[in-house]
């Protein structure tokens, strides 16, 4: 999360005015005073692409009953709010809702009530299953869908967003990766620390796919990618089931890459060699587990880091979703 202003009463509208142009989020855990509730569904009107988040464990705000100061709040975000248990209180939102996330709660929910927006372009779930398929139903001009905790081949074993242009999955299971062959128009793939998902060919079916992100998965080698012409930056974090010579030659395969990163212990500086003379790499970081195996491959690409995740996204009209 970037910068996040904290709205706490009394509010101070002066300062809460200065800031806005500049924040990723506004969010407060403790009810404010009508008046209040007021001045900064005010000052949102003026910033529509400022989300809201509400979250804690106060009793009060998980009725959402202060929705209906903000009505036209087009991005909200629940994650977080504890004691959250009734959904049907997003009817206070306008209909032109374009981003939801419906995070940690403390009982999974069902999410029928969301189903009532239908223009939504982007939305997070996190472990809430019931009524997911007709949420997206409902949606199939979403472009980007982040899932957490939830075994998406079995909860959705079809899933038709022609307009989807970035998926993240995390902390959930996936039994099929040809699961992700129905999402040929991603060009941007998360797929961290998701259970049983060992074979990622099918990735390489993907022909839109420009930056993919792998962490933690139990994959022991990566598939060949030179069918992938647009993948244009790769990471591979926290792959402790990387260890042989050839784990990642498949990946350097990838006619296109321009930026590497990779962060795998287990992996023998050898494994980088694939990598020395790639006719597009411009940038790369190989963190192998030791200084000595760190700079030895360091030595071997000679190669400036990957540029920070947001200037990237911006200078390839992407977006990065967790």
């Amino acid at each position: 999360m970037g910068d996040v202003v904290e709205v706490r009463s009394p509010v101070d509208v002066t300062q809460l005015c200065a800031r806005l142009g500049h924040v990723d989020v506004v969010q407060f855990s403790e009810p404010l005073t009508e008046a209040e509730y007021r001045s900064v569904a005010m000052l949102l009107g003026d910033h529509p692409m400022v989300p809201l988040r509400v979250y804690g464990f106060d009793d009060d705000l998980a009725t959402l009953r202060f929705l209906r100061w903000f009505p036209h709040v087009r991005r909200f975000s629940v994650a977080g709010l504890w004691h959250l248990t009734d959904l049907t209180p997003l009817d206070q939102l306008n209909a032109d809702v374009e981003f939801l996330d419906i995070g940690e709660t403390r009982k999974p929910l069902d999410l029928a009530p969301v189903a009532q927006f239908r223009r939504l372009r982007r939305l997070r779930v996190v472990e809430h299953r019931r009524g997911l398929h007709e949420l997206l139903h409902a949606n199939p001009g979403l472009r980007d869908l982040s899932l957490w905790r939830l075994p998406v081949d079995h909860v959705l074993p079809v899933i038709a967003l022609p307009h989807l242009h970035a998926l993240a999955l995390t902390l959930g299971s996936s039994t099929n990766s040809e699961w992700l062959t129905q999402i040929p128009t991603l060009r941007y793939l998360a797929l961290r620390q998701v259970r049983k998902l060992s074979d990622l060919t099918p990735v390489t079916r993907l022909r839109a796919l420009q930056w993919l992100w792998l962490e933690t998965l139990t994959v022991d080698k990566l598939p060949d990618f030179s069918s992938s012409t647009m993948l244009t930056r790769a990471e591979c974090l926290g792959m402790r089931h990387l260890r042989h010579p050839a784990a990642l030659q498949g990946l350097a395969a990838a006619p296109q890459l321009r930026e590497l990163l990779v962060a795998a212990p287990h992996l023998p500086v050898d494994a980088v060699v694939p990598f020395v003379d790639h006719p597009t790499l411009e940038r790369a970081e190989i963190v192998l587990g030791s200084q000595q195996r760190d700079r030895d491959a360091d030595g071997l690409l000679r190669l400036p880091p990957p540029r920070p995740d947001r200037q990237f996204a911006a200078m390839h009209e992407l977006t990065r979703i967790l």
